[in-house]
């Protein structure tokens, strides 16, 4: 028996695989003539810079490379810096790959120690891990209407948004600095980059987006001293997104893959600049608005139904989150007399999600890394660790969200009280979306079997005693039966019995 079903596609995002690898650094650091000799290590820093991530064949590809700079003490008691660089290429299997797919890796933990062997050499050693995410959008196939007569149907209908289209796009963004006569003879300690999106426009398949990334660059002057530098670079890039129009709901995280400064070649006439350049990857995940009417459950009074169960994902709601969230922290360095702040500097962000009724909250930690100064001048490395808390209130009950924020440095500030206790304000940005969801079965596919037979001394009334709290759909496909006949005869209106009762029906 053939019939013909009324279907309809929807479009969802999946996430093919989630993996921590971990990337070995093992450099052996020769210092070069015009460095001097190592008397002390003050400590490493590590930058992790993603130049290509994307699905080849089954596997997702991934280049990149860590750069280590080691800050020391040498003999003349000025703080210097070295940078070594350790490329690298990983491969990881990924089942269903397809080339559309987005591949994400941040860096989650880094592990970097350094060890003077003599005064012209250090011993690196570590390890950087690696978090991949790979996702693509995946087509379903879902029955919304049946053949009159065929069979009886239960139905669902989800009011929300749903997902059209989702892309990675990257693009190269760069911007000079001021001069600046500090910059003269300085060297790069680190940097941090923190994208920010504030406007976005749509029209068929194409989107524009504005915003800004603000650069924060730590140097290292001729004489041994810290300084920062911010560098803005504005953003004004139009992506092609196909299956986009004026009415989709598009949410964009942008995301800086890699940065990349150098400082001017040094020139007597003028005071150098800093050149800065990042690629970053903008994710977009584009929405439409629709009620879709699904069948949930269905059954035959006349043949067998084979029925292939299916899923139907349903966003009611997205809340964007773009905030800014302060922590404060105090140290206590009195052990070692510290009497000044030379650098602080942000490691590591990490942060777990838990929801709670109608809050989301994230939970994690701030790694700092810390050199102060005692009365001698004598310069001290350390590491400290500050929890922190977020919590993000919602209208609704949440029993299903995604929430993937970007954490990002905004701004640092300390000072240092007489008795060796350093006070650190951090302002962190917390920027993504929030999706909470609805998930319901459906489903997928009918085929229709044998025809059912019946037997000629099967009752034709039925009396059937029922409980409170069943439901009129059970009882009618148990008995091969419909809701409409048994609420007809019984003039019962709930779908879900208040009370035992008795009823009385026909089977078809």
């Amino acid at each position: 028996m053939e019939n013909e079903f009324r279907t309809e596609t929807v479009m969802q995002k999946k996430e093919k695989l989630s993996m921590n690898i971990e990337q070995l650094i093992e450099n052996d650091l020769s210092l070069p003539d015009y460095c001097g000799d190592i008397v002390k290590i003050l400590g490493c820093t590590a930058q992790t810079n993603i130049f290509s991530a994307s699905v080849t064949g089954d596997k997702a590809v991934i280049d990149g490379v860590v750069a280590v700079r080691v800050l020391y003490v040498d003999a003349s008691a000025k703080t210097e810096v070295y940078e070594i660089s350790s490329p690298f290429n990983r491969s990881v299997d990924v089942k269903n790959a397809s080339a559309d797919d987005m591949v994400d890796v941040s860096c989650v933990s880094e592990q970097i120690s350094c060890r003077a062997v003599n005064q012209r050499r250090a011993d690196i050693r570590g390890s950087v891990t690696l978090r991949v995410q790979v996702s693509g959008a995946e087509v379903s196939t879902i029955i919304t209407e049946t053949p009159e007569n065929l069979c009886h149907t239960l139905n669902c209908t989800a009011d929300g948004n749903y997902l059209k289209c989702c892309k990675a796009s990257d693009f190269t963004l760069s911007e000079v600095s001021e001069p600046d006569e500090k910059l003269r003879n300085a060297k790069i300690v680190r940097t941090a980059s923190l994208p920010v999106v504030n406007e976005i426009k749509t029209i068929k398949n194409k989107m524009m987006i504005k915003g800004n990334v603000a650069t924060d660059i730590t140097f290292l002057s001729s004489s041994g001293n810290f300084f920062s530098e911010r560098v803005n670079i504005p953003v004004s890039q139009i992506l092609d997104i196909d299956g986009i129009d004026e009415e989709s709901q598009c949410c964009v995280s942008m995301k800086v893959q890699s940065t990349d400064v150098r400082i001017s070649p040094d020139t007597p006439s003028a005071p150098p600049s800093a050149e800065v350049s990042v690629v970053v990857r903008a994710v977009t995940d584009a929405f439409t608005k629709s009620e879709i009417t699904a069948v949930a459950e269905a059954y035959s009074p006349h043949c067998e139904l084979i029925c292939q169960a299916g899923r139907l994902s349903c966003i009611p709601a997205i809340i964007r989150v773009n905030e800014n969230h302060t922590v404060t922290a105090k140290h206590d360095f009195a052990s070692c007399k510290a009497t000044g702040i030379a650098d602080v500097a942000v490691k590591k962000i990490r942060h777990t999600i838990h929801t709670e009724n109608k809050s989301v909250m994230l939970k994690g930690n701030i790694h700092f890394g810390i050199i102060v100064t005692n009365e001698d001048g004598e310069k001290h490395y350390f590491e400290r660790i500050t929890d922190f808390e977020y919590k993000k209130q919602t209208n609704d009950e949440i029993t299903n969200c995604e929430f993937n924020p970007i954490l990002s440095l905004n701004s640092i500030d300390s000072s240092i009280a007489p008795d060796g206790t350093v006070t650190i304000h951090t302002e962190i940005r917390i920027d993504g979306f929030l999706y909470l969801s609805e998930e319901m079965n459906v489903i997928s596919s009918i085929e229709t079997g044998e025809e059912i037979k019946r037997d000629c001394e099967d009752s034709v009334i039925t009396v059937y005693f029922a409980s409170k709290g069943e439901r009129l759909w059970d009882i009618a496909r148990e008995h091969n039966t419909s809701v409409g006949l048994i609420k007809s005869l019984n003039s019962v209106a709930e779908d879900k019995l208040e009370k035992d009762c008795m009823l009385i029906f026909e089977q078809e």
